[in-house]
């Protein structure tokens, strides 16, 4: 029913799993004063009574987005500050990281203290660098600084958009739209690929990225987090 999530276990310093489907029978009950986290992902929304019954909480809501993308035209200019990510550029890439995604889980959570859920997303993005996660790693600078950066994982002839940030003061400046169109004209190899993404809910930013980027809504998730 659970399935152990390794990566995530050594991160918290404790068990952590992940299932998408709840058995409404089950008891959370043995699992209690237990140091574990128990991660839900379910399409459906899980009714009050049992989430109570249990102390499981609702972390976030999640929308998955897709797009059949197709190469453009641009300017010759277009990627001027935009390029694959190289070992020089990491610490400030993982800089980043630390100091974004703050609409994810690991933020959202109060029983991971928010020192923890920078590390969980420092060390995320770290594991390109060894070689354990993801396909690609794009950045854009702006006076020769890095900026903001995409980390893409590859699913057969799909891809997804892992993870991408740009830096507060340099938000709603097209730099996450032209990183996007970086993958689009300048990694992808045919037409006609899906790429997908998920974001929170209340995430409105990326949303707002998304959907300028012609990507749809293709199913929402809910995500619930048990703490024993």
């Amino acid at each position: 029913m659970f399935k152990i999530d390794k990566w995530l276990s050594i991160q918290l310093g404790h068990p952590a799993y992940n299932t998408n489907n709840i058995d409404k029978s089950f008891s959370f009950s043995k699992y209690i004063n237990k140091k574990i986290l128990i991660s839900i992902k379910s399409n459906r929304k899980i009714k009050n009574s049992f989430l109570k019954k249990n102390k499981i909480k609702l972390i976030e809501k999640n929308l998955t987005f897709i797009k059949n993308s197709k190469k453009e035209e641009l300017e010759e200019n277009f990627f001027k500050n935009i390029r694959f990510a190289n070992s020089f550029d990491k610490k400030q890439i993982l800089d980043i990281a630390e100091r974004s995604f703050i609409n994810s889980r690991f933020f959202k959570d109060k029983n991971i203290q928010r020192n923890l859920a920078k590390k969980i997303k420092r060390n995320w993005v770290l594991n390109f660098f060894r070689k354990k996660r993801g396909e690609y790693l794009i950045i854009t600078k702006y006076k020769k600084k890095v900026v903001g950066f995409l980390l893409i994982l590859k699913n057969k002839n799909d891809y997804i958009i892992d993870l991408i940030a740009v830096k507060k003061n340099y938000q709603n400046l097209g730099f996450g739209t032209k990183m996007i169109k970086f993958l689009e004209n300048i990694v992808l190899k045919r037409d006609k690929v899906k790429i997908y993404v998920s974001t929170q809910s209340n995430n409105k930013d990326s949303i707002k990225l998304y959907i300028k980027n012609k990507f749809k809504v293709k199913y929402r998730k809910y995500v619930y987090h048990f703490n024993g």
